[in-house]
């Protein structure tokens, strides 16, 4: 097989684990949501009960924002050893369709190391509470 052949396929390939990701993503991001709170809280009137409520959940809200992003951070070890494990796994899939013949073992190796790579990458690049070592808590 020809790496022009195994092109296309590629493509399609990578545009439905994008839409995946996306379709994943379900509700919107906290400041998104405490924006729209924001523009909902100047359409209510003055002295309102649901305003009060309104201006406390926005504010509690706002107070986990700034204590959170402080603490939540990203393996950047862990996050580019995933990406090379990754890189490997895309190079042994080429050799081996671009090969052809017996260089088929080749991705059962790839397949291996891909999975690897991809628990890898969600679990370190992903932003969490971490300890003095990195570790998630």
């Amino acid at each position: 097989m020809k790496l022009a052949d195994a092109a296309p396929i590629a493509i399609a390939g990578i545009t439905v684990i994008g839409s995946l990701i996306q379709a994943r993503r379900k509700r919107p991001l906290t400041r998104e949501v405490v924006k729209q709170d924001l523009e909902l809280l100047a359409l209510l009137p003055e002295g309102s009960a649901a305003r009060d409520q309104l201006q406390a959940h926005v504010d509690t809200t706002i107070k986990k924002i700034i204590e959170d992003e402080d603490q939540r951070t990203r393996d950047a070890t862990g996050s580019c050893l995933a990406a090379g494990f990754l890189i490997i796994s895309i190079v042994l899939l080429i050799v081996a369709f671009h090969r052809g013949g017996t260089w088929w073992w080749l991705s059962c190796p790839a397949a291996i190391i891909g999975l690897l790579g991809c628990a890898g990458l969600a679990q370190d690049a992903v932003p969490r509470r971490r300890d003095a070592r990195g570790r998630p808590r």
